[in-house]
């Protein structure tokens, strides 16, 4: 896998995970993803992205700071 971001947009992850920004937003929403609020806008830690694609259970738990 390429190198990625340390954090991620909406766009970005969508990309990775091949899966719709409403998917992402609704996930993030319902706390499925973890993310981090910077200024109004959601941004998503990699290694959190690359334990999910992984299939590390403790990556959608994950606390971010």
């Amino acid at each position: 896998m390429e190198q990625l971001p340390d954090l991620m947009t909406v766009a970005e992850v969508a990309e990775v995970l091949r899966l719709s920004d409403e998917t992402i937003h609704r996930w993030a929403r319902i706390g499925k993803l973890p993310y981090i609020d910077v200024l109004g806008v959601k941004r998503f830690r990699r290694d959190v992205i690359e334990d999910l694609i992984s299939g590390q259970p403790q990556a959608a738990s994950r606390a971010t700071a």
